[in-house]
């Protein structure tokens, strides 16, 4: 029975995380109509570190929250899997998401417009996380700490120059659609739709935001417990499903409404601030190393960014079907776990 009631939790907690990413996709609209941003850096910037905040939370709650308890294995096991695990589900599983659900609403006419995002917004948020990226990864190889946590002070420095990029080279990139009224005003027709009201809608939805999916994990690991895996995996791959859940359904959102620069760039976004702040923090508080699941966890990482980045060179443009590829890399890994977790 108890076992029962932590599935309905789940489920519960699924629900009141899309319901609150309704609330936080319609206020960073508003959020970057006020700040006269384009799509792709409301996306690449405002949403990207709101949905982000779960996944920077959760390794640094599980790395200090370790130390303080002693069980520090577990806790940088943890924090290192959510770290990486986190670009790894965004790189394939959620682009791969983003491309099917593209399909579906077109297929079922709940949207009748092509699919389209500038690519060179995307060209450019890819070259950012690989860069990135692989600074992180090659650390590993650096056996001082003290230049590991200079290289993760870099990192922070270098997601800041990203955001200056991004809105140095934000155009009007808007896709034309109204927006839709501020859902925190609809208890009250009569209030006008201030800088107030659409921070406070932010701020809240941000606030339900982790607390949902910090509730989610932790249903999720009660689950990974009984089967007493790895928690270095369980947070490889089960800890991402939670803390990516925003970012999933955001882009899911926007793609409904054909408003498809916004998805993607949320989710390219959210790569690059995990590829500098994110990593950042396994280089500062962890010895930053990798077992072979987590190496076989970044070649996926790296091979989804280059197959896509690859493809949109290629066709000049971005294409649900590119998005749909991203798959394979997620499975190659889920089956080498498959196969290898006994071992």
């Amino acid at each position: 029975m108890t076992i029962f009631y932590h599935g309905v939790f789940i489920f519960i907690f699924l629900a009141a995380i899309v319901l609150t990413c309704n609330l936080f996709t319609n206020a960073i609209e508003h959020l970057g109509e006020k700040l006269h941003l384009g799509d792709s850096a409301t996306g690449s910037i405002l949403a990207a570190i709101g949905t982000a905040l779960p996944e920077t939370i959760l390794p640094l709650v599980a790395i200090i929250g370790s130390k303080l308890s002693g069980n520090l294995k577990d806790g940088i096991d943890i924090g290192t899997g959510s770290i990486l695990g986190s670009s790894f589900l965004l790189s394939t599983c959620a682009l791969f998401i983003s491309g099917l659900f593209f399909y579906y609403f077109f297929i079922t006419k709940k949207r009748k417009e092509e699919f389209f995002v500038p690519y060179e917004n995307v060209i450019r948020d890819y070259k950012f996380f690989i860069f990135g990226y692989l600074t992180a990864i090659i650390s590993t190889f650096i056996q001082s700490n003290s230049i590991k946590t200079i290289i993760g002070c870099f990192l922070i420095c270098y997601w800041f120059f990203y955001v200056y990029r991004t809105l140095k080279n934000s155009a009007s990139d808007t896709e034309g659609e109204n927006l839709e009224p501020l859902y925190i005003l609809f208890f009250n027709r009569n209030l006008k739709t201030n800088f107030f009201w659409i921070l406070f809608q932010t701020v809240l939805s941000l606030i339900f935001l982790v607390v949902f999916s910090k509730l989610f994990v932790s249903e999720i690991q009660y689950f990974s417990n009984l089967t007493k895996v790895n928690p270095l995996l369980i947070s490889l791959i089960l800890s991402p499903v939670a803390t990516e859940l925003p970012e999933i359904t955001n882009s899911i959102i926007w793609i409904k409404n054909n408003k498809d620069t916004l998805a993607i760039s949320n989710i390219t976004g959210a790569l690059v601030f995990q590829c500098s702040v994110c990593c950042s923090i396994g280089l500062i508080f962890t010895d930053w190393k990798f077992n072979n699941f987590a190496i076989v966890n970044i070649l996926s990482v790296i091979f989804a960014a280059v197959t896509t980045l690859v493809l949109i060179l290629k066709n000049k443009k971005l294409t649900p079907k590119a998005l749909v590829f991203n798959a394979i890399w997620y499975f190659v890994f889920i089956g080498y776990v498959i196969f290898n977790v006994e071992k």
